[in-house]
């Protein structure tokens, strides 16, 4: 089990910093993941306000209120607006903590007391809280600064991500181990999803790929009826979601008799993975990678069928920066954490792809995945 207690605080200390780097009064926070990112709250709601000036506020629905009262660090701040339609009940809530209006009014009332030179995170706001902290207050964007501290992770962060990672490689082995009871691709989704919630998870990172046959040449395929009923491909692509910070794999298998050539093509996209995990490094520009693994499919004139980038960042959101794809400039760091998930596609026929996730270290990547790539 981990200690959570101050990690959390850290991170929004990370952020907060980003008020004097700027000379800003107010950050506001619209971004569930940041929300998470900064608190460590599970399904935030539903806007967090970081100020030198004033307390931290989190901006919660009276539907939520006592449900974040229950989970908010104690140096942060609760205020409750009425949702829509909601103005004129009477909620059991202490009138301190009761805004008269709605998220709008509330995001007003906060920011005004705290001064005047206020920034957002845009990139991850709706329209409605977006038209209004652009086109009303006048906000500084800080989401590119924000990505670019959500990226380097630090040590406790790699161990979270480590403890996802293994909760993935369980609930792989339990759904694994269902495939010679001819199961339908929506019952093995549900053996993993089963395995995660058994060990205590948030859930799954994203909704599990499960594809048998030619479904295993659709990248973002969902599941469906169709069953494991003869020899053939299966593909999984699965994460777990353990406090908050998440994990993502994918394994390519042949089940049953024979699968000769797709069981090649396995070793290939396996070997193009293995190149571009030597390539990665401090310094390495993101595209390196992804030329790395482009080069073993030149080989064998199979390029055409990896139709996309290399890998992505993971922490607290799936896809994060940074981005290995063929024209990303942005130089490796270490820190980072990245996806490897080269895969070949032939369309109705099958297709293969391995994913594993590596660290960045001071001098190269290391593998933090643990599971046999070749099954």
């Amino acid at each position: 089990m981990f200690c959570l207690e101050g990690r959390w605080d850290k991170n929004k200390e990370k952020l907060k910093s980003l008020l004097d780097k700027y000379n800003l009064d107010v950050l506001i926070l619209t971004g569930k993941e940041n929300i998470i990112y900064s608190t460590g709250i599970r399904d935030p709601t539903e806007v967090l306000i970081l100020s030198n000036k004033c307390p931290d506020y989190l901006l919660t629905s009276t539907l939520d209120y006592f449900r974040m009262l229950s989970r908010a660090p104690k140096d942060i701040s609760l205020k409750a607006f009425y949702r829509p339609g909601e103005k004129g009940t009477e909620p059991p809530i202490p009138k301190s903590d009761l805004v008269e209006g709605g998220l709008i009014d509330a995001i007003k009332l906060i920011s005004s007391q705290c001064g005047n030179k206020i920034a957002a995170d845009l990139q991850w706001a709706n329209y409605t809280i977006g038209n209004y902290l652009n086109e009303q207050l006048k906000i500084q964007d800080l989401s590119n600064d924000i990505i670019k501290i959500r990226e380097i992770k630090d040590d406790w962060e790699v161990e979270f991500i480590t403890n996802s990672i293994n909760a993935s490689e369980k609930a792989l082995r339990d759904a694994l181990n269902v495939l010679e009871s001819n199961p339908s691709e929506n019952e093995v989704e549900a053996v993993f999803y089963s395995s995660l919630m058994n060990q205590n998870a948030w859930g799954e990172a994203f909704p599990t790929i499960v594809g048998f046959y030619e479904n295993t040449a659709l990248p973002h395929y969902n599941p469906g009826n169709v069953r494991l009923q003869k020899p053939g491909p299966v593909l999984i692509d699965f994460g777990a979601n353990m406090n908050g910070y998440l994990s993502d794999m994918t394994r390519s298998l042949w089940f049953g008799e024979g699968g000769k050539e797709y069981k090649k093509l396995i070793e290939t996209v396996a070997e193009a993975q293995s190149e571009a995990i030597d390539s990665i490094k401090p310094g390495v520009e993101a595209w390196e990678p992804d030329k790395a693994a482009r080069l073993v499919f030149d080989r064998e004139n199979i390029t055409r069928y990896f139709n996309h980038g290399l890998g992505h960042g993971v922490g607290v959101e799936i896809h994060e920066a940074p981005y290995l794809r063929p024209n990303s400039k942005e130089i490796l760091e270490p820190g980072m954490i990245v996806t490897v998930e080269p895969g070949i596609y032939y369309p109705g026929l099958y297709g293969v792809r391995i994913e594993d996730m590596v660290y960045i270290t001071k001098n190269k990547a290391r593998l933090i995945t643990k599971f046999s790539r070749i099954l």
